[in-house]
C-alpha cells in the first residue's frame, strides 16, 4: 500500500518532529494494519492536557491528512454543548467530526495543501487551536476571534 517514498517521508517527518522540539509528537507505524498515525499529548499554557492525532491517509504527502483532538473527550464549548455537535464551523475552526465523535480541527484547505507542508506545521496549528479554544472557554467568544483563518496561514 505504501511506496518506499512515502515510508521514507514518514521517517523524515518523525525525525523533524524530534529535531525541531516537537518531541511530544511521534509518527507511529502499526505493523498489523500497515497504517501510520502521527500523534501525541501536549499541555496548554494553562497546564491542561490535550491529545492530537493525525491518521496518515494513503495519499500522503499529496493528500491533506485530517487532525483530531482526541483528549479530552468529549470536548465541550463554553456553553456546555459538545464541540463535535457543530460539525463544520468557521467560527470554531472545526470540520466534520470522525465517526467516533472526535473533533476534527481545520488546519489547511484541501485546495491549499501541498506535499511540502510538514506534519510539524500541522501540529503547530493544532497547538494554536488549543490555545484559542482555551480563550473561548474563558470568554465564550469563538475561536475565529483569536486566530486568523487557519487554512489561510502557512
Amino acid at each position: 500500500m505504501w511506496t518506499d517514498e512515502q515510508r521514507r517521508r514518514l521517517v523524515l517527518e518523525h525525525e523533524i518532529l524530534q529535531r525541531e522540539g516537537f518531541t511530544q509528537f511521534s509518527v507511529y507505524w502499526y505493523r498489523s494494519t500497515d497504517t501510520y498515525e502521527a500523534s501525541g499529548a501536549a499541555s496548554s499554557n494553562s497546564g491542561r492536557a490535550y491529545s492530537l492525532a493525525i491518521p496518515i491517509p494513503s495519499g500522503f504527502p499529496y493528500q491533506r491528512p485530517p487532525m483530531y483532538l482526541t483528549e479530552p473527550f468529549p470536548l465541550y464549548m463554553f456553553d456546555g454543548t459538545r464541540v463535535s455537535s457543530l460539525g463544520v464551523s468557521h467560527q470554531m475552526h472545526t470540520l466534520a467530526p470522525c465517526s467516533n465523535g472526535f473533533v476534527q480541527l481545520c488546519h489547511w484547505r484541501d485546495a491549499r495543501w501541498h506535499s511540502n507542508i510538514l506534519l510539524q506545521k500541522v501540529f503547530l496549528k493544532g497547538l494554536l487551536w488549543i490555545e484559542a479554544y482555551e480563550q473561548h472557554l474563558a470568554t465564550g467568544r469563538p475561536l475565529a476571534e483569536f486566530v486568523l483563518t487557519m487554512a489561510e496561514r502557512a
